[in-house]
């Protein structure tokens, strides 16, 4: 058996890196976390604005089911179950129920069919056509109390403001619902306040 001592010319050298190795390793990850946090950022942001704009979506499209299976009026109101509708700050919640008196208000007794809690992320949900609830009839078709059709859109957004990255959830009188860019044409939408 041989070993390093009995060979003189044999050297055992130790692992690791040197200070040069190690600099130019933290340099690199130093460029990689300033390219790559500003972007990790607006993933986030893309990806929040794009849940909420589905589920506010989904909650919709569940409540105007709800209106045609039980044949009856089905209410959305900013809001929760504890508090009923209140006020028209749609991104503190919303409640939907079936709107047995109809007169978009939820009443004890009457049957609460969704309750979505309010948005992360600080973001704004507003509606100049919507300001403080949405009606689906029997039929499907949007209507407010007095049964004159409702249209319109809700401006979704977050800390970027209006543009490219905001949503606009919009329905029209038959009940149809599509969410868009809320810059797009034909979103109904022209800042986050309407």
């Amino acid at each position: 058996m041989s070993d390093a001592r009995n060979y003189p010319y044999i050297t055992v050298r130790a692992g690791g890196f040197t200070l040069i190795e190690l600099l130019i390793t933290i340099v690199i990850v130093g460029v990689i976390a300033m390219i790559g946090i500003p972007a990790m950022g607006d993933f986030i942001l893309n990806n929040r604005i794009r849940s909420q704009s589905g589920d506010l979506m989904l909650q919709l499209t569940h409540a105007r089911s709800e209106a045609m299976r039980t044949v009856s009026r089905v209410t959305i109101c900013p809001g929760t179950s504890g508090s009923g509708c209140a006020g028209s700050a749609w991104e503190n919640g919303w409640v939907a129920f079936i709107d047995t008196n109809n007169i978009a208000a939820l009443d004890s007794g009457e049957t609460i069919i969704s309750v979505s809690d309010a948005l992360d992320g600080n973001n704004t949900l507003r509606s100049a056509a919507f300001p403080t609830y949405i009606s689906f009839r029997h039929d499907g078709s949007s209507a407010d109390i007095s049964g004159a059709p409702q249209a319109g859109s809700f401006a979704l957004c977050d800390s970027r403001g209006f543009g490219d990255d905001a949503r606009a959830i919009v329905i029209t009188v038959t009940g149809r619902i599509k969410v868009l860019n809320a810059n797009a044409t034909g979103s109904g939408v022209s800042n986050c306040g309407t």
